[in-house]
């Protein structure tokens, strides 16, 4: 999924990680779309690796942080952004 192809995609769901794991606040925004409890969602490693991604977008990482990273978690395109914001699409 690049870029492009999000500029022609309403979103779902747009929220901003503002703490904690950033994995929570991905299954949040995939709860809040699929109007579920975050504990009845998917676990995310089915589809990344929280971990990398915590290392990758948390507050304290010193690693140089990719612009945004994409995945797909069961029928959502997530995308990660460097500022924080996480969006939900419908996975085509």
């Amino acid at each position: 999924m690049s870029r492009e192809s999000n500029e022609h995609r309403t979103p779902l769901y747009e929220t901003v990680h503002e703490g904690g794991p950033i994995a929570e606040t991905v299954i949040d925004a995939i709860a809040e779309v699929t109007d579920s409890s975050s504990t009845e969602i998917e676990p995310l490693y089915e589809s990344i690796d929280p971990d990398a991604l915590e290392d990758l977008f948390g507050r304290h990482s010193e690693k140089r942080v990719p612009r945004r990273v994409e995945f797909i978690h069961k029928e959502f395109a997530v995308v990660v952004e460097r500022d924080g914001r996480v969006t939900i699409y419908e996975s085509t």
